[in-house]
């Protein structure tokens, strides 16, 4: 019954995936990654800028500061390189390719987030095969 539901819960991540990759295009789908690996990356130096002020290790809250003011310049950065190509990707000529691509691209983390998964449930003693 278990195995059912796991093939159901990754049958439907990977609708979602390359549905949603289709819909945003190869260069949507990129910036939604670059995003949330900042994001990703902002609350770890959060939790250690506030892990670091408990301590009172003033290097360390100094370094993530700082870390937090970089990461903000370089996704402003990020931010004014993608514009433009988000808006070169609605030509109709390359439109079409930039969904194909989109579709590959969700595609290939729907088998990522599964290996994951796969990886998380093995880990905690839920042996699929």
């Amino acid at each position: 019954m278990f195995r059912y539901i796991l093939v159901l819960i990754v049958f439907l991540l990977f609708v979602w995936r390359v549905k949603r990759g289709f819909t945003n295009g190869i260069m949507g789908e990129i910036v939604t990654i670059i995003s949330g690996i900042i994001s990703l990356v902002c609350v770890a130096l959060i939790f250690f800028a506030v892990t670091s002020a408990k301590v009172k290790a003033m290097s360390t809250l100094t370094v993530c500061i700082i870390g937090l003011i970089l990461l903000g310049i370089v996704f402003k950065i990020c931010r004014l390189i993608f514009a433009p190509l988000l808006a070169l990707s609605n030509i109709s000529f390359i439109e079409g390719l930039n969904k194909m691509l989109g579709a590959v691209l969700g595609a290939l983390e729907a088998c990522i987030l599964t290996g994951l998964l796969y990886y998380i449930l093995d880990y905690a003693g839920m042996h699929i095969l």
